[in-house]
Parts: structure tokens; C-alpha cells; sequence
């Protein structure tokens, strides 16, 4: 049985060790921790080091984005990949994963956050998050009729993609797009749903735990080729509390049916 206490301990101790080397750091002016890393009460066997470095300068984040001898252990690592402007994946011998991100002071604003921790703040750097962790989420622009339209119409580019033969992108605006502004959808209008388990950065993160039912019903679908688990996560919206909101497009729902010939959405 894995010991899930000695991973805590191992993976508090890398945090010990990376915040070592950076209060080393003078143009370093801030650590934040975020995810897990930031609530330890969540660390198992998978979880990853999330953080956000914060420098004196443009000139010193790119220098430590390019030089990753700061981080602890560097020369074991397999995989430094630039992810975005800011941000990269890396990846330990022994499978450990990190994801990070090193920004100028002012462009820490670009992050998203919710739960976080700031164990090196050499000004101003919790502030700033205090204001980050307080902006709107990813997405939350949208209005949920905005989802409910765009969870039809990608059910239906994705079905006309797969009956073209393309089952790849097909399988990728069901499985991926149209289920993401599903889930988004149903947090909005079912009552009850919006847990604070739920992860708001990530609309697919924790819905096994904190929606079972529901969770398991569109793995089901998901496991089904493009069509038919197109067809599992249109029932899935109009068999549960999402249909029964008052401003379902019922008419669009009716008219994607009927354009794919559909005469139900049972899978």
C-alpha cells in the first residue's frame, strides 16, 4: 500500500528546497504556490509542483525561463518544455512533474488563480494575487444560453465532421469542446451543482467526486465512437435538471436532432 504520508513528506521537502534556492535569488521577488502545492492537503503519489515565479525584470524572468539551474535536482531532469510565453512543463527522471510559470512584476496580473499560497514575497506580490484570485474565471463571460447554443452546435459540426470520415477532429469538438460548455452549463442552471469542490479554473477537474452519477454517465458516452457519444452527451442534457431550465433552446436542440436525423437522443 502506497504511504501517502512519505509522499507528502517528499514532495514538502522539494518545496523546501525550491524555496531555498530562490530567497538565494536576488532578482527573484516572489514565489506563489498554487493547486495542491498550495493546498498540501490534497498531495497524492500524482500530484505535480504548480507555482509562479516573480522577477525584477523582463530580462531577468526570460533569463531564468531559458537557465533552469535554479531548480533543484536540474540536472535530472528529462523534458524542459516551453509551454507558453511564460510558462513550462518539466519532468524528473524518477516521473516527477513540474508546471510553472516566471513572470515580470507587472505581468503576474496574467495568471489566473484560485486557492494560492505566496511563502516569498519581496513586495507587493500578495496583493497582486489577492486581486488575481478575485477576477473572473476563464469562460465565466459566457451567459449559459452562450453554452447551451455552443454545446449544440459543436454536437453538430462534430457529428458532420465524423460522417466525413473525420473521426479525429470529430471525436475533438464532442469529447472536448461541446462536453466543456456542457459541464460549464450545468454548473450555471442545475441547482446545487456548483460545488466549491469543483475546480473553477478547469470545468472538467473533480466532477468524479463531487458528481458521480452524472460523471460516470458521460464516461460512458465518451468511450462510444464520435456520433454516438455525441448523441450520450445530448440526452445527457435533456434527461437531467439542464433541460428543465427555462431558457433551454429547446428549438435548437429540436432542429440539431433533425438535421442529423436523430429521432431521439437516446444513445
Amino acid at each position: 500500500m502506497l504511504d501517502i504520508s512519505g509522499v507528502r513528506r517528499a514532495f514538502s521537502a522539494y518545496l523546501d528546497r525550491l524555496i531555498e534556492s530562490l530567497e538565494s535569488r536576488p532578482e527573484v521577488t516572489g514565489l506563489v504556490l498554487a493547486g495542491s502545492t498550495a493546498d498540501r492537503s490534497r498531495v497524492d503519489e500524482w500530484s505535480d509542483h504548480d507555482f509562479l515565479v516573480v522577477c525584477s525584470s523582463h530580462h531577468d524572468a526570460e533569463a531564468m525561463r531559458t537557465d533552469l539551474r535554479w531548480l533543484p535536482d536540474h540536472d535530472q531532469l528529462v523534458i524542459a518544455a516551453r509551454e507558453t510565453a511564460h510558462g513550462l512543463k518539466c519532468v524528473y527522471r524518477d516521473g516527477h512533474v513540474l508546471e510553472f510559470a516566471v513572470f515580470a512584476p507587472d505581468e503576474l496580473t496574467l495568471a489566473h488563480a484560485n486557492a494560492f499560497e505566496v511563502p516569498l514575497d519581496r513586495g507587493g506580490v500578495y496583493a497582486t494575487m489577492k486581486d488575481v484570485a478575485a477576477k473572473p474565471k476563464p469562460g465565466s463571460e459566457r451567459s449559459p444560453l452562450e453554452h447551451a447554443q455552443l454545446f449544440l452546435s459543436l454536437l453538430l459540426i462534430g457529428v458532420g465532421r465524423s460522417r466525413r470520415g473525420e473521426t479525429l477532429t470529430a471525436g475533438q469538438f464532442i469529447r472536448t469542446h461541446a462536453l466543456a460548455h456542457l459541464l460549464a452549463l450545468h454548473r450555471r442552471v442545475v441547482p446545487g451543482a456548483n460545488d466549491p469542490r469543483l475546480d473553477d479554473l478547469d470545468v472538467y477537474r473533480r466532477l468524479e467526486q463531487v458528481h458521480p452519477d452524472l460523471s460516470a454517465v458521460i464516461e460512458r458516452a465518451l468511450e462510444r465512437d464520435p456520433e454516438t457519444a455525441a448523441r450520450g452527451l445530448l440526452y445527457v442534457a435533456e434527461a437531467t435538471a439542464i433541460a428543465r431550465w427555462s431558457d433551454w433552446p429547446a428549438e435548437a436542440a429540436a432542429v440539431v436532432k433533425r438535421r442529423l436525423g436523430w429521432e431521439d437522443a437516446t444513445p
